[in-house]
């Protein structure tokens, strides 16, 4: 992994050469070409056989890597080149030279494959498991890619934050009926004025169950009075709003209607 050109290295000052005849202006350029053939012969004695450049390739480096068998890929994002390196377990060098063992990296398989009309190149480890994994989704419209897009972030989320902390609570309104309930005790518990703001601030929990009850197709007020009867028959307060049921309804709803027409 190279970030840095693949390429003969530009002076920070400009000058002028005079060349008198053709023999100083093929001597001139064949130190160059030396020079970088000596760089590239030294990576391919390494062993390497794939390089990865973060900016631009020249076409004599091009030309020498080509004569020493080693496949080069131009990567100029860097967010692309971070993830390659998790990959392939290598380090990003700004030099240009033969890498150290530690610097180096390792890949099974480097293909050019063909997903939807693109051609793209894949990077797969094989022996052993890989720190990162691509995820190709294909639709027939941009809004359901980037519905589909949206779902899988917010699975891969929900993965980040189990291992980060694993503490979790019941969801589809299980834990606002379990606080709803808690907190309206609390407010019989409160003399005064207090108890009613206590109570009404309370009920405000009901908005998550019933919105979920709703947007299912389910009868909101019927779900709620079970919730609320399962929360004060028990306490471990799991139970939540059940919106496979709906989905249920909706199909077989959808059935009889087709076989009506």
């Amino acid at each position: 992994m190279f970030s840095c050109p693949i390429d003969i290295s530009q002076t920070e000052t400009k000058g002028t050469v005079l060349l008198h005849n053709a023999k100083e202006m093929l001597d001139f350029s064949k130190g160059e070409e030396l020079q970088l053939e000596k760089i590239i012969k030294e990576i391919a004695d390494t062993g390497i056989r794939v390089v990865i450049a973060g900016q631009s390739i020249g076409e004599l480096a091009l030309h020498y890597l080509n004569r020493y068998s080693i496949l080069v890929i131009k990567v100029l994002s860097k967010f692309d080149l971070r993830r390659l390196c998790r990959v392939v377990g290598a380090t990003p060098l700004a030099r240009l030279g033969a890498p150290m063992p530690d610097e180096m990296g390792t890949i099974d398989v480097v293909e050019v494959v063909e997903i939807g009309g693109d051609r793209v190149t894949v990077f797969r480890q094989e022996n052993e498991i890989s720190r990162t994994s691509t995820i190709v989704l294909r639709g027939a419209t941009q809004n359901y890619l980037d519905d589909l897009e949206r779902a899988i972030d917010d699975g891969v989320s929900v993965v980040k934050a189990i291992t980060k902390d694993p503490r979790l609570v019941p969801g589809a309104g299980a834990t606002e009926m379990e606080l709803l309930k808690r907190v309206l005790a609390y407010g019989e518990k409160t003399p005064g004025l207090l108890q009613h703001a206590i109570k009404k601030y309370a009920e405000a929990f009901e908005v998550v169950p019933r919105t979920l009850a709703e947007t299912s197709g389910l009868e909101a007020t019927e779900v709620l009075s079970r919730l609320y009867t399962a929360h004060h028959n028990s306490d471990d307060g799991v139970a939540g709003v059940d919106i496979e049921v709906s989905f249920l309804l909706v199909r077989t709803n959808l059935r009889v209607r087709m076989k009506a027409c």
